[in-house]
């Protein structure tokens, strides 16, 4: 089951399509067993082959699921409606993530209409120490975890201003906690700047957070503190929610 799992993880928003050779090789397992593999998910319709290029996509059932879990993820339902109050009210693009695996995964998201604006990015993964959102993140796991994530995960630079040092992120980190915000200031982007806030729910074990972002030359930082108590205040409606649920 792992195996498979492995093989059904390599299909990204990036890599929809992979030969049986290249996915064999990405998930470091022979040949013989991915065509094995392949057959069985498959038969579930959670991959197809295409008939003229022998290619591998992701299936209709995959599909299925992910809106079994659209449906089914209160933090998803709850939110929509404050992400799309709080795409009107600042004019940007609003994305909600998830903690998954280590980094984030953008679960929804409202994109800005104006011409220049940030991309949605749904079912796209992010680096925790470089985004708004993993930043808030990491501000509201516990201290052990938020290291072991950062330690196997490792930080790379994306920018010139992006946190690379332990040092770096941890002063960032208790920055965050005592303001209740994360800022990106063109950390995993050039020209692009967001501001996020956290979600989380000790019981229901969910980590989120949610983000406003959109193109430096708007997000100036009178406009990044204004953007900061609408997020802070869309992150505690949402919140407030859970905290209803396990009255």
């Amino acid at each position: 089951m792992r195996k498979a799992l492995e093989l059904l993880v390599r299909f990204t928003p990036q890599v929809t399509s992979w030969s049986l050779s290249d996915l064999a090789r990405a998930a470091h397992m022979p040949k013989s067993t991915a065509h094995n593999l392949l057959r069985t998910l498959q038969a579930f319709d959670l991959v197809r082959q295409d008939p003229d290029t022998h290619s591998y996509r992701l299936g209709p059932r995959a599909l299925e699921l992910g809106f079994t879990f659209a449906r089914g993820a209160d933090v998803l339902s709850r939110a929509r409606p404050v992400l799309s109050r709080l795409a009107e009210t600042t004019g940007e693009t609003v994305k909600l993530g998830m903690l998954s695996q280590g980094q984030v995964l953008i679960i929804a998201s409202m994109e800005s209409t104006r011409q220049l604006h940030t991309r949605g990015d749904v079912g796209t993964r992010w680096p925790l120490h470089s985004s708004s959102l993993g930043k808030a993140m990491l501000s509201v796991l516990p201290t052990r975890e938020a290291a072991d994530i950062l330690a196997r995960r490792g930080m790379p630079r994306f920018t010139p201003a992006t946190f690379t040092t332990r040092a770096g992120i941890e002063r960032e980190i208790q920055g965050i906690r005592s303001r209740g915000y994360a800022l990106d200031r063109e950390e995993s982007e050039p020209g692009v700047c967001c501001v996020a806030a956290p979600i989380a729910d000790a019981l229901l074990h969910t980590v989120a957070a949610i983000s406003v972002s959109g193109p430096g030359v708007r997000m100036q930082a009178n406009v990044l503190e204004e953007y900061a108590t609408h997020v802070t205040t869309a992150a505690r409606t949402v919140a407030r929610y859970f905290e209803r649920q396990t009255l």
